[in-house]
């Protein structure tokens, strides 16, 4: 091996040690290689450093040492992630706090678009989401497909982030690439807790998606009933046509969804 390939591979200087140790959490060996003079932002064949490695597992003290001995906190793998996406993505929220107090760019993106305060929705964790937000981060980032935050905690049935989301004034019309917003994924998922919490921040509860698909429709499909109920009793219109010129009630009758059905039908629906 050439002496670019090792430090490449991370091997330059005891690198590919650190990068091991500091995924391991093991302090003292961490502690022992850098005063050897290991090379703090050597990077294996995948980009990634031991910062990255720290990060993602939780290693908050390995963090701490690493940082105080000069690792990059901006730098990012081949797909994009940073220290920071990794910590946010598993909700290790001291060491998001660590890497905050750094300087890190909070909105800092990986490949697909996805920012530190997606991925930590996406995967629900509340407290990540709010740390976040508080130092910056853009609540209504969105990835390369246009998805927000908001749209991911609402299709994950994560209520605790959303109402984090809420509070800190994101766009509830936000739309995806297929047209879709919160209230539509939420409702195609059956979380009723959240639906009715867009529902009160105001959500067009008659929003369509880039096929005509309305809340209802979409809750339909899936026979989310007490979704229905809610989005039934903010007035949503119960005979909306999709593209296929199919309205809720057709769905619910062709796939012989009895109780969703007489729901509609006692609501007008045909």
């Amino acid at each position: 091996m050439s002496f670019l390939s090792s430090l490449f591979e991370g091997g330059g200087k005891g690198g590919h040690k650190l990068i091991e140790a500091s995924k391991s959490g093991d302090t003292e060996t961490v502690k022992s290689l850098l005063a050897e003079g290991a090379d703090v932002n050597a990077r294996n064949k995948d980009g990634v450093t031991a910062l990255m490695q720290a990060s993602e597992h939780g290693h908050a003290g390995v963090t701490e040492l690493l940082l105080a001995h000069g690792a990059d906190v901006n730098v990012s793998n081949k797909d994009g992630g940073t220290a920071l996406l990794l910590a946010s993505e598993h909700g290790h929220a001291k060491v998001a706090e660590l890497l905050l107090a750094k300087g890190v760019d909070v909105n800092a993106r990986d490949k697909d678009g996805w920012t530190a305060l997606i991925l930590t929705s996406w995967r629900g964790h509340a407290k990540v989401a709010e740390l976040l937000l508080n130092h910056g981060a853009d609540v209504n980032a969105k990835t390369t497909n246009r998805v927000t935050a908001l749209m991911r905690a609402s299709e994950k049935g994560h209520a605790d982030v959303v109402g984090v989301l809420l509070n800190k004034g994101v766009d509830v019309e936000a739309r995806a690439g297929d047209g879709a917003t919160a209230l539509l994924r939420a409702s195609w998922y059956g979380h009723a807790g959240i639906v009715g919490l867009l529902l009160n921040q105001g959500a067009d509860v008659n929003a369509r998606d880039n096929s005509n698909g309305t809340a209802l429709i979409r809750a339909t499909w899936h026979e989310h009933t007490r979704v229905a109920e809610l989005l039934i009793n903010k007035g949503i219109d119960v005979n909306a046509e999709d593209n296929m010129h199919a309205t809720a009630w057709m769905y619910a009758s062709r796939n012989k969804l009895s109780k969703i059905a007489k729901l509609l039908e006692r609501h007008g629906a045909h």
